[in-house]
């Protein structure tokens, strides 16, 4: 019999050992992988009236009639700006006007808007509230969203016709968020002019109102949480007006 070079018994040794590897690297990988990956987000019926929220901002939130009554109060007995791409005002005559009746342009800022989102989801605590009682009902509701899949990204698509059916049979008009591709979902609905909503954030309060030309109103209690949004607004490429 030939004898094997000792050459190609030490390479058959290191890939035995490189093999040995990655086998306990891939078990390492799937001790990773989490139950809920893969697993459609859904948004939670809240019954308003039990829910136990000491805020100021939350009843306002809750028992305003509309949004108007909403901003109305807000202007008189707390702190509304709108969250921008500008950092001033513009007059009837800027050139940046033309900017927000372009699509390419508004979608092109959107990055900077979903990583102020997401910042304000993780100070607090990855939850909060969205009102869809602009609706009458809720077949009104879902026949709405269904019209509005053309808007959405193909992930987004498969996120709100999840949604579908809880609304379908709840009777509740605000939904608690606690996931952030779901939140993202509605918040491109608010950029896109598509969904006319508003969102609340309970750990440090805050209404944030779907508006017009990528422009979103937003209500603080005081000027110390103010003062906290804003620094993540700026770190986002965003303004406060």
């Amino acid at each position: 019999m030939m004898e094997v070079p000792e050459k190609i018994l030490k390479a058959k040794e290191v890939l035995k050992k490189e093999r040995a590897k990655s086998l306990m690297m891939k078990k390492a990988i799937n001790l990773d992988i989490r139950l809920e990956d893969g697993i459609i987000p859904i948004i939670q019926p809240i019954n308003s009236d039990n829910t136990s929220i000491d805020s100021k901002l939350w009843n306002l939130y809750i028992q305003s009639e509309d949004y108007a009554e909403l901003f109305s109060i807000a202007q008189k007995t707390y702190i509304k700006v709108a969250l921008d791409i500008f950092n001033k005002p513009m007059t009837n005559e800027d050139p940046r006007l033309n900017l927000l009746s372009n699509d390419y342009f508004k979608l092109s800022q959107e990055t900077k808007f979903l990583y102020f989102i997401k910042k304000v989801f993780e100070l607090n605590k990855e939850k909060c509230y969205i009102d869809l009682g602009i609706f009458e009902n809720s077949q009104i509701l879902t026949e709405f969203l269904i019209n509005q899949e053309k808007h959405l990204d193909q992930i987004d698509k498969y996120i709100l016709l999840n949604q579908i059916e809880v609304l379908k049979t709840s009777k509740n008009t605000v939904y608690l968020i606690d996931d952030l591709n779901l939140l993202n979902m509605f918040f491109k609905g608010f950029l896109r002019e598509s969904l006319w909503s508003s969102l609340y954030f309970n750990t440090v309060p805050l209404i944030i109102k779907t508006n017009y030309d990528i422009s979103l109103p937003l209500v603080f209690q005081n000027e110390e949480d103010k003062k906290r949004y804003e620094k993540i607004a700026n770190e986002s490429g965003l303004f406060f007006l």
